[in-house]
């Protein structure tokens, strides 16, 4: 079987090729093909007797009618079949974390794309605080894998030809705290990781950010963040202004910024957070009254239009109040999900999909049209983006006829990746350990904590009240195969490699979950046998392990990323492997009667989460690895001001 496009408008026959090639075929024969666009809200599919004829308004959603055939034919053969599906948002795309260590790579984004057309998704946003070059400004993204211009003019002609609008993410108030570190930078901070508002050369800086994106990108859309600025106006800007009200801050600062993108001709947008503080008694998000006049506090400029991002709520009406009050404040509203790949080593399946669902049914329900699914990747993505595949999917098809049910899912990921869903969703346990645990508990990651805790500190194990979890790991990793055969193409091969490394990191989360307490119990009986085997034999395999981890962890980071930023990684793994050695080294010593104690282990193992207890206690919360490797300061963390 083979493809051949016979019709189509002009400038679809790049894209053509690109998605089917992936899978194998030659574009020069066999079926033939004829793309057509139409004012309409559906897909029509239309297939028999060797013709097929796909009908959209654009182009994503034709390359979407266009691999739901080959979908079709290669699973069921050539059988004549029409199919036709009603488009439920205009823009609907993802938004992949390009700044917490993992820039992906040119080729990558590219595979990224080819999903997205594949399934619909017609926008996608890289997520840069600073990794994009910016004319006169070396130090901004400096050694961290920053896109150069011609990177990004490359990615954004090769999203045109597939229907994919590319639209830059960037930062203009907050979240900047990796460039303003560096002491070229300094002139431009207000607080640790906020310019100083009001400043001529912070706007000279601003202006250089939005031109770079402007001349790089071929939307005119630009995403300019200005969310959880916490500490506006604290720091430089107090000392120069004294005390002014954040709201007063934000207008000023918009207005300003609001002019630049005027210039540059683009259509601006923020993340919605700071205009839904100043109505909160304790200045957070989601806690606003539904019944709030929204009118009555500060606006976003004429223009602006409002990200809403949430990634927590579990009910739709919630959801839709929400939506209600954004619209209070623009017409411009945008709703932003979470596909939960910033918590740990694994992506959360439960999770994204238990907070998903309700907030894309409240999108359908209160109309609106624009959808974007962020991948975060906090604490130096842990967790490799392409993992989320399923998540992405959910959305993606969430955008398209009736409300998918997970046999839609199914099949769209089977056919992309050739790789057995329900193996997949094994990835969905890590982080549900007892049957009292909510499945939809939003916030916890006992996997990570487990995993990364040192051996002798113990700073989780009080948290487990003395259960071991090692053999609900052991049952994952039988679940995982070991080797896994992928379809065609990037996706084929990613998704095969990725659950080969799930199925490592299971195993030596198996070993590593209860490897603490056991120590903890083996040195409180002065049993020194085990304390010996544990020693000789035990943790040196485990170490073993965790050295696989970090070598398929590498191989992943490379297919995915660009160099920068392995290090972070690299250096936990390979931290977390010489603490062992030094581990085994005291428990000899104390069982050869060297040393006298192990004071590590005679401090009383108190509970990391004290709220969470009994058959909730594993449902205690998120720690970063600087506060798993030891509670004592891992660096110095002072900034001058």
């Amino acid at each position: 079987m083979d493809f051949r496009l016979v019709q189509a408008p002009e400038g679809y026959g790049f894209g053509f090729t690109e998605l089917l090639k992936e899978r194998g075929y030659h574009c020069e024969g066999g079926i033939e093909v004829t793309l057509q666009e139409a004012a309409t809200e559906t897909i029509c599919i239309a297939y028999a007797d060797g013709k097929a004829e796909i009908t959209a308004s654009e182009k994503a959603f034709l390359f979407r009618g266009l691999m739901t055939l080959v979908m079709k034919l290669e699973k069921n053969g050539e059988a004549a079949f029409t199919e036709e599906e009603t488009v439920q948002f205009d823009h609907n795309g993802s938004m992949v974390d390009s700044s917490r260590n993992c820039v992906m790579s040119v080729e990558a984004v590219k595979a990224w794309i080819r999903m997205q057309a594949s399934v619909g998704m017609n926008t996608l946003m890289l997520y840069t605080e600073d990794t994009y070059e910016v004319p006169g400004y070396p130090y901004f993204g400096a050694l961290r894998g920053r896109y150069t211009a011609e990177e990004l003019k490359e990615m954004d002609a090769y999203g045109a030809a597939l229907g994919v609008e590319l639209i830059p993410c960037i930062q203009s108030l907050g979240h900047l705290q990796q460039p303003l570190l560096w002491a070229g930078m300094s002139e431009l901070r207000d607080t640790s990781d906020i310019v100083c508002v009001g400043d001529e050369k912070v706007y000279a800086f601003i202006r250089a950010c939005i031109h770079q994106v402007a001349q790089c990108f071929s939307t005119r859309k630009v995403h300019l963040g200005m969310d959880e600025a916490w500490s506006l106006g604290l720091g430089r800007y107090l000392l120069k202004n004294s005390y002014t009200p954040k709201r007063e801050i934000i207008r000023k600062h918009m207005a300003r910024v609001m002019d630049i993108c005027r210039e540059e001709g683009l259509e601006p947008m923020i993340w919605s957070d700071m205009y839904f503080r100043v109505h909160s008694k304790n200045e957070q998000y989601y806690d606003v009254p539904f019944d709030t006049d929204m009118k009555s506090g500060e606006r976003p400029p004429e223009g602006m239009a409002l990200v809403y991002w949430d990634y927590y709520h579990l009910d739709e009406d919630y959801y839709c109040n929400y939506m209600r009050m954004h619209r209070d404040l623009t017409d411009r509203v945008v709703f932003a999900g979470g596909g939960w790949t910033w918590k740990g080593f694994t992506p959360d399946l439960k999770v994204a999909e238990a907070v998903t669902v309700p907030a894309l049914n409240a999108c359908r329900k209160e109309q609106i049209r624009d959808v974007i699914y962020t991948l975060w990747g906090d604490d130096s993505t842990e967790t490799p983006l392409f993992s989320a595949l399923g998540p992405v999917l959910l959305c993606a098809e969430y955008g398209f006829g009736e409300t998918p049910d997970t046999e839609r899912i199914k099949e769209r990921f089977e056919f992309l990746t050739g790789c057995d869903y329900e193996v997949y969703q094994q990835l969905g346990r890590f982080e549900v350990l007892t049957e009292g645990m909510n499945n939809k508990k939003v916030g916890s990651d006992p996997a990570k904590c487990l995993f990364q805790q040192d051996l002798l500190l113990g700073i989780f194990d009080g948290q487990t009240e003395g259960v071991h979890y090692g053999p609900y790991y052991a049952e994952i990793a039988n679940a995982l195969p070991e080797q896994v055969k992928g379809g065609v193409g990037f996706w084929g091969s990613e998704m095969a490699k990725l659950l080969e490394y799930y199925h490592v990191f299971a195993v030596a989360l198996a070993k590593k979950a209860d490897m603490g307490l056991r120590i903890l119990e083996a040195y409180q009986k002065k049993d020194l046998d085990t304390l010996k085997r544990l020693a000789e034999k035990e943790i040196p395999e485990l170490a073993v392990w965790v050295e696989k981890c970090r070598r398929l962890r590498e191989l992943i980071w490379m297919r995915e990323g660009k160099v920068f930023g392995w290090e972070v990684l690299d250096i936990r793994f390979r931290a977390m492997s010489g603490r062992m050695e030094s581990v085994c080294e005291r428990i000899l010593a104390y069982v050869n009667g060297t040393i006298q104690s192990l004071p590590e282990l005679e401090e009383e193992r108190i509970p990391a989460f004290p709220a969470a207890t009994g058959e909730h206690r594993m449902e205690g919360g998120w720690m970063p690895w600087v506060n798993l490797a030891s509670p004592s300061p891992m660096a110095c963390g002072w900034l001058p001001q």
